[in-house]
């Protein structure tokens, strides 16, 4: 008797190639049926599985194409120079069910695994979808009973076996029923099992049909999204052996080995991979499991036309693992070890373990997860950092690294990475980075037949160096005084307000229904604004009181689109938590605010609203930074829109470009100012050659200083022209500024200060103390926020596929002195050290042997 049970409820999903974020998981299960002895999920492979196909179009709709019209393109026709038309397009049922079974004759013919499925039938053959069998839409895949249950045709009804593949033709089904966002090409799953057993039932499969491209004539690309759909009903989890290199290897940095041995143009550094540097993957060596995939024909970089097809070593690995035959084990090689953490014998769960053979490093690939047959489940037979490579070329030489997964995981339980990426190095393993070179690598053979074991990693580690912490938090702007506590916005547009706070020791995060947030030095007062009422009001936070809505300021706002009036944004906060700022919107053009479209303004419990500029003519103008002394700076934009630097004190109003050097053009805005009102620092500054600078003025002697802080375009950056400079963004009480040199795309995190002796990218500084993960903030990063103190930084950092948050906290730092590494105290004994000789930074002999 079958004891049915409806599989875990995760939905594995391929995403189109320019979604915002990305997913890559090792090959392997989606579910394990027994932990204890490592058995999956799978299907009875005895004889066919046995698909049943929607009975509907592949697709159907209207398109608008642009058609040039270059009769109509000239002056005397107003410059008309095409037009959009409107295109019916479809694709008939009998191409949709051709592509399936092409995707399941290629999954049938990998000579090393049992599987096998074919087409059995359309859904009206077993009364799904009416007569025709045709699921169109969201309407005819669920409907509500009398008592106002909802009943699903497909998802969640048990219909007597097989897979079952809907052509979601509207995008209906994905939209409405799955609630998929928008990129989102297919959606798939086991669904059915035998609890006594561990077969798999039923399982049903949903394609994006809609989201075909017109010019898709034979279904070629989209082809990709079905062979990789059908795999996760077969219980197939993802790869990403290859996918994420061609992908997104300029942009994130994603190498084929260790980063810091890769010599990427954004890391730098010396080549030291075992294959030949010019050589990189081809198209036809992304695995059909990867989670990306793009499907326009007319792309040259389109990958659905490979994917559709199971030809790589790493597709064979993957259904082979699952269904394996007597060749799988026979005439291939097994590699098995483990990954632990630096200074511990803890296993790492969720890391990637990647597999190259040196001949042939792009075709002959294997990944694999640690943990992956574990699931985070404690009774697992694989223990947390265990990992099971397959289907490995017999006699072959294999160089193996373990790197973080590019942008998360599932099923598996992912971790950041403890340490840099490094290779497995034989006898000269270990957990101490200045012994272990993690570009060293010991090539590991396995025969036909053969497990090799004990290929044990042990993640590289250095005791006691600063802490640089990133998150997955996005948005990182503030920090305490004391370092325990930091913050940033999630969303603060469209009549969203969201902010994140976190508290060092916490296990998560406060989520505050405020949007534009700054904090006090203590933390206990959070200024910003909340969305109400179809507005945007100015609010605080305070400790033991919440979120009030703070009084208005008379101003009637401006619609901005999306029906959200927009009353004010806030940007600063004093230290001290007595006064905010930040600009008031008016739209009316009423005679009691003139005519300004956001003006400059503070706000406090002792005077109210202070509307800062003159606000007499067009102009637009905003406070950036408050100090406790009630000096505020900013920016008032010009005729033409500049936003030029501005000091507000004792109601006087400053413009900078007065205080300038004569040969000065521009002074750009103010973005930050001392606790104590005496440093203000800006950026965007330029002579009459337009060549960029950076500044710093006293406001008590009126000092105007040119900091002339800037770094050659690299050849790389395509936005980048002559020199980009350092843009300071906050200012410590000692002068210290952070920033960031470039911006967007090119911005690299920086630290000036004359306590460290200058200028310092953080990633090298970082390097230069040892600090194992310093390649976190190197690909792009900016450095946001400084505390008053000077020891604590925030800012944002792109991780692997996504921008996340870091924390860096300056307490003791290393210098050499006499070839003698010593830790002080920062900042007085570094002062103390510098002045007397020292070099900042460990001595080399006791640097992590990459960094030397």
């Amino acid at each position: 008797m079958l004891n049915n049970k409806k599989i875990f409820p995760k939905s594995a999903l391929a995403a189109c190639l320019l979604a915002g974020t990305s997913s890559a998981f090792a090959y392997g299960p989606l579910y394990v049926f027994d932990y204890e002895n490592g058995i999956p999920y799978r299907w009875d492979v005895s004889s066919p599985v046995k698909v049943y196909t929607d009975g509907g179009n592949f697709a159907s709709g209207t398109v608008k194409l642009y058609k040039s019209t270059p009769e109509t393109c000239n002056e005397d026709d107003g410059w008309v120079c095409g037009h959009y038309e409107d295109v019916y397009v479809e694709f008939a049922n009998e191409q949709g069910v051709a592509r399936v079974k092409d995707a399941l004759a290629s999954w049938t013919k990998v000579p090393t695994s049992t599987f096998q499925a074919e087409v059995a039938g359309s859904f009206a053959d077993i009364g799904i979808g009416g007569e025709d069998g045709d699921i169109t839409g969201a309407a005819e895949e669920f409907t509500t009973d009398s008592a106002g249950n909802v009943v699903h045709e497909i998802i969640g009804t048990v219909n007597n076996g097989g897979i079952h593949v809907m052509f979601d033709e509207t995008g209906s089904v994905m939209r409405d029923v799955m609630g998929a966002p928008p990129g989102v090409l297919g959606i798939a799953s086991p669904e059915w099992a035998d609890e006594e057993t561990g077969i798999i039932t039923e399982g049903w499969a949903v394609i994006g049909g809609a989201s075909t491209y017109y010019n898709d004539t034979d279904l070629r690309q989209i082809n990709g999204v079905i062979t990789h759909e059908l795999g996760h009903s077969f219980n197939l989890a993802h790869t990403q052996t290859n996918g994420h290199i061609i992908m997104y290897g300029n942009y994130d940095a994603l190498t084929a080995g260790p980063r810091d041995c890769s010599a990427h143009p954004l890391i730098g550094g010396a080549y030291r991979l075992p294959f030949p540097q010019d050589s990189a993957p081809a198209l036809s060596d992304i695995s059909v499991m990867y989670p990306y995939i793009n499907t326009n024909p007319t792309s040259s970089g389109a990958t659905g036309d490979q994917q559709a097809t199971a030809t790589t070593q790493e597709d064979y690995a993957a259904i082979s693992s699952l269904y394996p035959a007597n060749s799988f084990t026979s005439q291939t090689g097994t590699i098995k070890g483990t990954v632990t953490y630096a200074f511990s014998k803890e296993g790492v769960i969720g890391l990637n373990i990647v597999a190259r053979n040196i001949d042939d490093p792009w075709h002959d690939a294997i990944t694999a997860m640690t943990g992956d047959w574990n699931d985070g489940d404690p009774e697992a037979a694989q223990g947390s950092g265990e990992f099971i490579l397959q289907g490995l070329t017999p006699g072959a030489q294999y160089v193996i690294h373990v790197e973080k997964i590019f942008a998360g995981g599932f099923p598996t339980p992912q971790f950041g990475m403890p340490g840099p990426s490094e290779y497995y190095n034989g006898s000269g393993e270990s957990d101490d980075a200045v012994q272990d070179d993690a570009c060293d690598y010991v090539p590991v053979v396995a025969g036909a037949g053969q497990v090799v074991e004990h290929i044990d990693i042990q993640m590289n580690g250095m005791k006691n160096t600063p802490q640089l912490i990133t998150s997955p938090a996005p948005n990182g702007n503030q920090v305490t005084e004391s370092g325990q506590t930091t913050a940033g916005t999630i969303a603060n547009s469209y009549g969203d307000a969201l902010s994140w706070v976190y508290q060092d020791g916490n296990e998560d995060y406060t989520i505050l229904p405020m949007g534009g947030i700054a904090m006090s030095d203590n933390g206990a007062v959070i200024s910003g604004r909340v969305s109400q009422n179809s507005s945007y009001l100015p609010a605080r936070y305070t400790q033991g009181r919440g979120i009030e809505v703070l009084p208005s300021a008379g101003n009637t706002g401006c619609d901005q689109g999306g029906g959200i009036l927009e009353m004010y944004s806030n940007f600063a906060i004093s230290p001290d938590g007595r006064t905010m700022g930040g600009f008031l919107w008016n739209c009316d053009n009423a005679a009691e605010y003139s005519n300004y479209r956001v003006s400059a303004v503070t706000y406090s419990d002792d005077d109210g609203w202070t509307i800062l500029d003159s606000h007499k003519d067009d102009n637009s103008s905003r406070v950036n930074a408050l100090s406790n002394t009630g000096v505020a700076v900013g920016w008032e934009s010009d005729a033409v829109g500049w936003w030029e630097g501005r000091v507000w004190k004792n109601g006087e109003e400053i413009n900078l470009q007065d205080a300038a050097p004569s040969d000065i053009e521009y002074v750009g805005q103010a973005t930050a100012v001392s606790r104590d009102g005496t440093w203000v620092t800006g950026i965007d500054t330029y002579n009459a050659q337009l060549e960029p600078n950076q500044y710093l003025y006293n406001t008590e002697t009126g000092e105007f200083r040119l900091l002339d802080i800037k770094e050659a375009c690299p050849w790389w950056d395509w936005f980048c022209w002559g020199d980009k400079p350092f843009n300071p963004y906050d200012v410590a009480d000692d002068g210290t500024l952070v920033g960031a040199i470039g911006t967007a795309s090119g911005a690299g995190a920086m630290i000036v200060s004359d306590t460290l002796g200058g200028e310092y990218r953080l990633a090298d500084f970082l390097r230069g103390q040892g600090v194992m993960n310093a390649s976190d903030l190197e690909v792009v990063s900016t450095a946001t926020k400084i505390s008053t103190n000077g020891k604590h930084i925030v800012g944002w950092t792109a991780l692997d596929g996504y921008f996340g948050s870091f924390k860096l906290t300056l307490d003791q730092l290393y210098v050499c002195n006499n070839d003698k590494t010593l830790k002080v105290g920062y900042p007085v004994g570094v002062a103390t050290q510098l002045h007397n000789g020292a070099e900042l930074g460990m001595c080399a002999a006791d640097l992590p042997k990459q960094y030397k």
